[in-house]
């Protein structure tokens, strides 16, 4: 059962991730390159797989509530212990919660294709929508077995993560776009789009690093436990990755950006930077996908402090 609640949760949290990681991509990174025909691309794109990750939330979020509700019981599943879980116990009144924020973000996913005011004020109230599922997994880890500050760190983290690395996404499908359809007069707009989304990533990397130690704190207590205890571990792997992808990052910033603007003129050098850059995103994003595994085995296990 531990496997399939590792799974689940791996699910449930990345594409929670994802989601909330495209709506404030066309919020506050894409805008600036509004009315071309890459951004034109990239929202079918986020159009798409928003409609493959609602309904991938609905089933994970489902899968997961039932096995923990077995966990709970130490029974086979039935609709009795559902319901007591359901009715009676806080993991059940924050499923309720977010079964609540989830149907909003499916009504307004319908207003994508409507007149550009109803479609910016819905995309607006999705992305709010959006970070409210994802922040609300805080309820549903331990940042809530401690304190308030605890878990309002937890929630900080959650939406950092969500803009950055989960935001490299449809950095990713913007770059390939670009790369397709990018005509000579798009490739300063592409490189303004890249300079806009280094600026946030690094406020977000610090809120990271400042809440992660938070966490760490709380969770793990001192420095022997990182080493002695399987909860210590674990998160060691994931400060690891979490490096690991910062060190790609830092890369793409000091050398691929400089590149990028400074060809701005010269189509065919921009394109074969943002080839570059477009397969470093890449690789971060398979190392955002193994912390995130890590991050749901960090959820079944006992913190190192107990």
């Amino acid at each position: 059962m531990t496997i399939w609640l590792v799974l689940t949760r791996s699910v449930h949290f990345g594409a929670c991730l994802i989601l909330f990681g495209m709506c404030f991509f066309d919020r506050f990174t894409a805008s600036s390159v509004t009315g071309s025909r890459i951004y034109a691309n990239l929202r079918d794109r986020i159009s798409l797989i928003s409609w493959v990750l609602l309904p991938l939330i609905f089933v994970s979020g489902i899968a997961w509530f039932a096995l923990v509700a077995m966990t709970m019981s130490g029974q086979p599943l039935d609709t009795g212990i559902l319901n007591i879980v359901w009715t009676q116990t806080q993991f059940g009144a924050v499923w309720k919660l977010r079964l609540a924020f989830l149907a909003v973000t499916v009504v307004l996913s319908f207003f994508q294709r409507s007149p550009a005011p109803v479609r910016e004020f819905a995309v607006w109230v999705q992305t709010l929508a959006s970070a409210c599922l994802l922040g609300s997994l805080a309820w549903a880890g331990h940042g809530q077995e401690t304190s308030r500050w605890h878990l309002l760190a937890d929630v900080l983290h959650l939406l950092a993560a969500g803009i950055w690395p989960a935001g490299l996404l449809p950095l990713f499908l913007l770059l390939r776009a670009a790369r397709r359809i990018a005509g000579p007069e798009d490739w300063l707009s592409v490189s303004v789009l890249v300079n806009r989304f280094s600026a946030i990533s690094l406020t977000t990397v610090s809120l990271l690093a400042l809440t992660g130690a938070v966490n760490a704190w709380f969770l793990v207590g001192s420095f022997s436990n990182f080493v002695e205890h399987p909860y210590g571990r674990w998160l060691l792997a994931k400060m690891t990755m979490f490096c690991a992808v910062l060190v790609v990052a830092g890369f793409n910033l000091l050398w691929l950006k400089p590149r990028l603007v400074a060809s701005r003129g010269q189509p065919d050098q921009a394109n074969a930077t943002v080839a570059q850059l477009q397969k470093n995103v890449q690789f971060e994003l398979a190392l955002g996908s193994g912390i995130i595994a890590i991050v749901a085995v960090l959820g079944v296990l006992p913190p190192a402090i107990q």
